[in-house]
């Protein structure tokens, strides 16, 4: 239990990860055995995000924080954590995404691809609730788009295809947006996150 705590938002994070793994190592003709791996393997992440919440103390800053230099000469690393507005949709996003799936039973073509795809959204999701890394965010970020562009395009309504074009071309101007904005605090501060250091050292 220990190591769970110790390690509870890397394993948040990177399970749907190893839940897509193991979803695309299944045969392809086997739809309700996929379905109900899916299904199954979801409630590991919602498991483990119970277990922040109810771990997590609602008197203090960021909690169950790790940290590892990755680019030293841009001031990024793994830095993760969480506080009293992302933990409520950590959870929120670990109850979301079996009921999301229930519901997607009813899909019938490219069964394995959806199901994997939906797996590494949720990881997008997570990885972006836990960040406090910009360049970390940014990542979590850009990662989650691409899923959802392909469940767009290829499981969303009658205009799937121009939506998905749209959701493409707005994403990827504010990712640039957001890409320049981080550039600029590195230019201005000497460090991307200096702001956000100097917020947990007041």
């Amino acid at each position: 239990m220990d190591f769970i705590l110790d390690h509870l938002l890397t394993l948040i994070t990177f399970s749907p990860l190893a839940a897509a793994a193991v979803i695309a190592l299944l045969p392809s003709g086997r739809h309700r055995l996929i379905k109900w791996s899916a299904l199954l393997l979801s409630l590991v992440p919602l498991t483990l995000t119970l277990i922040l919440w109810f771990n997590f103390d609602q008197g203090g800053g960021f909690q169950f924080e790790k940290h590892y230099e990755w680019l030293r000469q841009i001031g990024a690393g793994y830095h993760v954590g969480v506080d009293g507005v992302s933990t409520p949709l950590i959870l929120l996003t670990g109850i979301l995404t079996p009921l999301a799936l229930i519901i997607s039973f009813s899909i019938s073509e490219n069964v394995k691809s959806y199901f994997a795809l939906f797996m590494l959204l949720q990881m997008g999701m997570f990885g972006v609730f836990v960040a406090l890394d910009l360049v970390l965010f940014f990542i979590f970020w850009e990662f989650g788009l691409v899923p959802m562009y392909f469940l767009i395009n290829q499981w969303g309504s009658k205009n799937r295809v121009y939506a998905s074009q749209k959701f493409f071309l707005y994403t990827m101007a504010g990712s640039v947006g957001m890409l320049l904005a981080i550039q600029m605090m590195w230019f201005a501060t000497g460090g991307i996150n200096e702001g956000l250091h100097q917020k947990q050292r007041s």
